[in-house]
């Protein structure tokens, strides 16, 4: 018996029922349809406007002339990197090019507290605390996040993460070090003149060459000598 005798078959209350159903399938699946073509489009959108917020913000950190723009950039780029996981390396990749090769902030002329220069720039604290406060489980397994030659004398890097980092050459000078995860960073010919590192992270940490003076502060069992370390003469 084929499809045509079947529903010839059917009286007219079943013949309803039939269409009935019909119209129930092809309405769910017109709307399945559209709700995936709804989301495809969501999916595009959103991509689209992640990819302009991230190129406004590393735009902004160009700005050299505008502290507050270069704020907000930074700003912006560490919110990226919290809400979209696809983004977290790249970020802190840009944002640890502009810490690289920055200069200290010296104190101006009349300064009230001329003690507590030279520093680094607030925008390079924030930037530098961007990285401090990275998900180092996102960062990519075969490439180090690289801040060699960055100078982060007297910076605020309280707990700073600053694990598997490439770190060679960085200026940790009168720098409280304490809590700060350096555990498989390349400190290689990293200055730590009168920094605390009583209470760091050092393990697995390459610190040959690194310098240090009589007011470097070491954990406790530490030997600057089998580090490889070099004290300033």
């Amino acid at each position: 018996m084929n499809l045509l005798h079947v529903w010839q078959s059917l009286d007219l209350k079943d013949k309803i029922e039939v269409i009935r159903l019909a119209v129930m399938i092809i309405s769910t699946f017109a709307a399945v349809i559209g709700a995936v073509y709804v989301y495809r489009n969501f999916k595009i959108n959103e991509k689209k406007l992640l990819t302009d917020r991230f190129s406004k913000a590393v735009e902004q950190l160009g700005t050299t002339n505008n502290r507050t723009v270069v704020l907000g950039g930074i700003y912006a780029l560490s919110k990226i990197a919290q809400d979209s996981p696809e983004y977290h390396w790249l970020v802190m990749k840009v944002i640890a090019s502009f810490i690289r090769g920055k200069v200290l902030e010296f104190a101006p002329s009349g300064a009230t507290n001329p003690k507590d220069y030279p520093r680094v720039y607030p925008e390079i604290q924030e930037a530098i605390n961007v990285i401090a406060q990275r998900d180092y489980t996102k960062d990519l397994h075969n490439e180090m996040l690289d801040l060699s030659g960055s100078v982060l004398f007297r910076a605020n890097l309280n707990n700073a993460n600053f694990k598997r980092v490439n770190l060679r050459e960085a200026n940790f000078g009168r720098t409280n070090l304490k809590g700060v995860d350096f555990s498989e960073a390349n400190l290689e010919k990293a200055i730590f003149l009168e920094a605390d590192l009583s209470q760091a992270i050092l393990q697995r940490a390459n610190l040959k060459e690194a310098i240090y003076c009589n007011e470097t502060k070491f954990p406790s069992n530490f030997d600057s000598d089998a580090e490889g370390m070099k004290k300033e003469s």
